[in-house]
């Protein structure tokens, strides 16, 4: 987008910081700018202390649903006394931020978007059912509970099927034993960081997430634009990605019984497996598209 639209300015400034700051503030005085985005927390000071100069509103940015106790200080005093408004990418985010003391009334939600959301194709059927997670392999993720999980689908399941964990990180030897200590290894496939992920999530049928906590997630979103249903941990923003029963199942973190009984459920009924990934595709158009996000951007402006 920065070379394709020819509103958009990109200007560099060098120097210290004090000479970038100055630099900073100029350009927004002589360009006479009257709203000022930020994302992260050292660049909001800087805007924070731009804005109230220059007397510009402030918009920061909360990308996570958690932070770091430091930059969650910080954050929380930039927003409580010195931004016009905080903007979280999710509502489990701000439940989360406004119970650490951020006021309510400073943070607004809007979710990530999905750009390129591709036409729903019905998927063909495979002898071999692929059940998919993607994911940095970081504890977040907690990558044990989806072996385990698979493990004990192996034991319930009739249904012939694969498992690809798709990823890269500090896990990854880690993963590998509980393939071993879990006896998965001789249905599972491990991609790192391959370039080929939406080819991968096109030719899956369900998609697994385990995680711990989340924000909107990325990757959820992702299988749902390749037309799968969701298992997925009921933390962060998975429910409003997935309408259990509607697009796919959300369960408890670590209820590895759960998460079992519900991959045997779509494994075992095709036109469920179809239905739920039909659902999804809906749901990613209605509430996550380039146009869905814009407008609210707008509306949030003009208010």
């Amino acid at each position: 987008m920065l070379k394709i639209d020819n509103r958009i300015r990109v200007c560099s400034f060098t120097g210290g910081h004090i000479g970038r700051f100055k630099a900073l503030v100029d350009y927004i005085k002589s360009n006479d700018i009257k709203a000022i985005f930020s994302y992260l927390t050292a660049a909001d000071f800087y805007a924070c202390m731009a804005g109230r100069i220059v007397g510009a509103d402030v918009y920061t940015g909360l990308r996570n649903a958690e932070l770091p106790f430091m930059k969650l200080v910080a954050d929380r005093i930039l927003t409580n006394h010195f931004a016009k408004m905080a903007i979280s990418n999710s509502f489990s985010g701000k439940r989360n931020f406004v119970s650490k003391g951020f006021r309510k009334d400073k943070v607004v939600v809007i979710p990530n978007c999905f750009e390129n959301i591709s036409p729903y194709i019905v998927k063909k059927q495979n002898d071999v059912l692929r059940i998919i997670t993607v994911g940095r392999f970081v504890p977040q993720k907690d990558y044990e509970t989806a072996i385990r999980t698979i493990a004990k689908l192996k034991e319930m399941s009739k249904k012939r099927f694969s498992f690809e964990i798709v990823g890269y990180g500090e896990q990854e030897e880690q993963i590998r034993k509980w393939l071993k200590e879990y006896k998965i290894e001789d249905c599972t496939s491990i991609h790192i960081n391959p370039n080929n992920i939406q080819e991968l999530l096109d030719n899956a049928d369900v998609y697994l997430s385990t995680s711990l906590f989340e924000g909107t997630s990325n990757s959820v979103m992702e299988a749902m634009n390749a037309d799968l249903p969701i298992v997925a941990t009921n933390v962060g923003d998975n429910c409003e990605l997935v309408e259990d029963g509607k697009n796919g199942f959300l369960c408890d973190v670590k209820d590895v019984a759960s998460l079992a009984s519900k991959l045997c459920m779509l494994l075992n009924d095709d036109n469920l497996r179809c239905e739920f990934g039909k659902r999804s595709k809906e749901i990613l158009s209605e509430n996550y598209s380039m146009n869905v996000f814009k407008s609210r951007y707008l509306k949030f402006l003009n208010e």
